[in-house]
């Protein structure tokens, strides 16, 4: 019944409040009644007489955390290329298994919910960065290790083609990388 009540509570967490034949008809669960009145007891959901369900603040806090976990989880399937429905579908049942740790270690590594830290192809001429994490096979990330594009090592766009390559300068020599490779490495922002 875990899952279930994370459901509600992040459908309640996204959405404000709801009715309950709304969430009726959402989730398709037999014991819609009984997770109800659980989540009552538990005070992360208020019940009014005109069927309207509102999170309070600690059913709010979970269902976010939830919401956040699922955003992640879909970012992270969409980026290694599964098509945007099946990644919801997917980040739909790994949410709950996702401990609060694993969800900052994403959001850590990958920047998930930082604007601060992008694909290095998503940076303009003259902007600086921090090279964060590579993604890629072991091959290719071993190569722009050797090459100095470790995390935490500066970098600095000189060049970017519109549809060629982008010249960055990394520990004081200039390297060309092409589109595809840029878009795997991802660096924090420097203002």
């Amino acid at each position: 019944m875990k899952k279930e009540k994370e459901e509600i509570l992040e459908f309640l967490a996204r959405k404000g409040y709801s009715y309950i034949p709304e969430i009726r008809d959402k989730f398709d669960f037999p014991d819609l009644s009984s997770i109800l009145d659980e989540l009552k007891k538990e005070g992360k959901i208020d019940i009014f007489n005109n069927g309207k369900i509102v999170p309070t603040s600690v059913g709010l806090r979970e269902g976010r955390n939830i919401a956040e976990k699922h955003d992640i989880l879909e970012k992270l399937l969409k980026e290694l290329g599964i098509d945007k429905k099946k990644a919801d579908e997917e980040a739909c049942e790994l949410e709950h298994f996702l401990p609060d740790e694993g969800k900052e270690r994403l959001r850590g590594v990958f920047g998930f919910g930082e604007g601060n830290i992008v694909t290095l192809l998503s940076l303009s001429a003259g902007d600086e960065g921090e090279v964060v994490s590579i993604r890629g096979g072991r091959g290719m990330v071993q190569r722009l290790l050797d090459m100095g594009l470790t995390p935490g090592t500066r970098i600095m766009v000189i060049r970017k083609a519109p549809f060629g390559p982008l010249e960055i300068s990394v520990r004081g020599y200039h390297l060309a990388l092409g589109r595809g490779i840029a878009q795997r490495i991802w660096v924090k922002r420097k203002r």
